[in-house]
């Protein structure tokens, strides 16, 4: 079996970045803002280009957190 390679069409990057329906959680603990997790707001995640913002299209099952 391939394994697919996702590279924006546009540029070629490799990375890519979320709309904001992922938010981070940090908490006040003792002076500091610690991580706690992150949140997905909606079902379906977009992501985009980070250097160009084209919208990539993928599977949503190729997802992994």
């Amino acid at each position: 079996m391939q394994t697919k390679t996702y590279i924006c069409q546009n540029c070629a990057c490799q990375e890519f970045i979320s709309r904001p329906s992922l938010y981070d959680i940090f908490e006040h603990q003792e002076g500091k803002l610690v991580f706690v997790k992150s949140e997905i707001m909606e079902e379906k995640i977009e992501l985009f280009c980070r250097e160009c913002s084209e919208k990539l299209d993928f599977d949503q099952t190729d997802l992994t957190f």
